[in-house]
């Protein structure tokens, strides 16, 4: 198992232990089966059959009248998700393993009853991947392992007293967020019936819960280290190195919003430009001016985060100031093919709005319990980079928070 595939484990078992944190009690089981279509991977992809998917999901509604958070999210369902999928063709594509933790939360109660949502965010495993000569239709998954999503939407149709019968509608997304070539990755879409068992605790008591009102300043810092594939042409996935600083608001000890700057320095970037590589010295050789400034990437961000207790479900959109290399990065990942020859992109809208807008989404573990907003904590992140929702790199991090009350 290579270094980046230990990684990914390592991501999936903080996943794991972070959603295990969720269960104090396992009260519900839930029993699906999907069919659907795995999309195309690129223009050469193979032939698919039906996806068909299964799953297992065991989980616990959260009714707890002191969390806050349980009571804005309409006291949902948090558990952990076990999926086996058969893409359609088990000679190129195999099949997949995957575990996510998830988050069901009921919504329109006041409009369209019975309707629940349901998002999870995990790790796959792979039978088959990417080879160049053994494998090389499957342009889809090149590592054993790789970032999982999925998102679905539940709605009952028959209600019994041991079990509920439900319709399943969603999509799935398995990529491993640009840490080996090619990430084309899987996107599948699918339908299906759901069986939950078991009784969750309902609340106690139907009336309207009084939130418990606070607003508290905080300031925190975080550093990470990802992991990158640059192109087709430079696979060895090396370090992506960040650190960032963010000040802001957390209010009712659940919606935690801040505003911040970060600075990233890319590895493959700085080795492509003192190697002197494609496009270095015909169009862009001022890049060899001042190497570590132009493989760095600098910028302001907001971030969001759903505090969960240990857990948190955190989203950033960010503006790059100067990310100098991104010329380069687009252009030959942008590239195209006629009569048997490669050709580079070239700098088009899409470029400038990429080279502007990035993100990021993942989930955090605390280890200090944020009901109580302890005044300070520590945090251990696992994150997928993005331009403009396009793989960048995938990262791990560690922060420390500080609430000024």
């Amino acid at each position: 198992m290579k270094y980046t595939q230990y990684r990914f484990l390592f991501v999936g078992l903080i996943m794991l232990y972070s959603g295990m944190s969720l269960l104090q009690a396992q009260t519900t089981y839930s029993f699906e089966y999907l069919i659907g279509k795995t999309s195309a991977a690129n223009s050469w992809f193979p032939d698919l059959d039906a996806n068909q998917t299964a799953s297992f999901s065991i989980g616990k509604k959260i009714t707890d009248p002191q969390l806050n958070w349980a009571h804005y999210l309409n006291h949902p369902t948090v558990g952990i998700n076990l999926e086996y999928a058969n893409f359609g063709n088990k000679d190129v594509l195999g099949s997949g393993y995957s575990l996510h933790p998830y988050l069901e939360v009921p919504i329109l109660e006041s409009t369209i009853k019975n309707l629940s949502w349901h998002t999870g965010i995990g790790i796959s495993y792979f039978t088959q991947k990417y080879h160049p000569a053994e494998n090389w239709q499957n342009k889809a998954v090149s590592t054993d392992y790789s970032w999982s999503f999925r998102t679905f939407l539940y709605y009952r149709l028959w209600h019994h007293s041991a079990f509920d019968t439900r319709l399943s509608l969603g999509y799935t997304h398995k990529s491993n967020g640009h840490t080996r070539w090619p990430n084309n990755g899987l996107n599948s879409f699918l339908a299906g019936i759901n069986l939950q068992f078991g009784k969750s605790s309902e609340p106690k008591s139907t009336a309207k819960k009084s939130i418990l009102k606070s607003q508290y300043r905080y300031f925190s810092f975080e550093t990470g280290i990802g992991s990158q594939s640059l192109s087709r042409l430079y696979v060895d996935a090396l370090p992506v190195y960040s650190t960032g600083i963010s000040y802001g608001t957390i209010y009712d000890n659940t919606f935690k919003l801040g505003l911040g700057l970060y600075y990233r320095f890319y590895q493959s970037y700085y080795d492509y430009i003192k190697a002197e590589r494609e496009f270095i010295n015909d169009s862009y050789p001022w890049l060899k001016k001042n190497v570590f400034y132009n493989s760095s990437t600098y910028g302001i961000n907001t971030s969001a985060e759903i505090l969960m207790n240990h857990v948190s479900i955190v989203a950033e959109l960010g503006l790059n100031i100067d990310k100098p290399f991104y010329k380069i990065d687009y252009r030959i990942n942008n590239e195209g093919y006629a009569n048997g020859e490669y050709f580079p992109g070239e700098i088009d809208t899409k470029y400038w709005i990429k080279r502007f807008v990035s993100g990021k989404m993942g989930l955090k573990y605390y280890l200090w319990n944020t009901k109580n907003a302890p005044k300070y904590n520590l945090s251990i992140g696992a994150l997928i980079c993005s331009n403009l929702g396009q793989a960048d790199y995938s990262e791990l991090n560690i922060g420390f928070i500080h609430i000024l009350k």
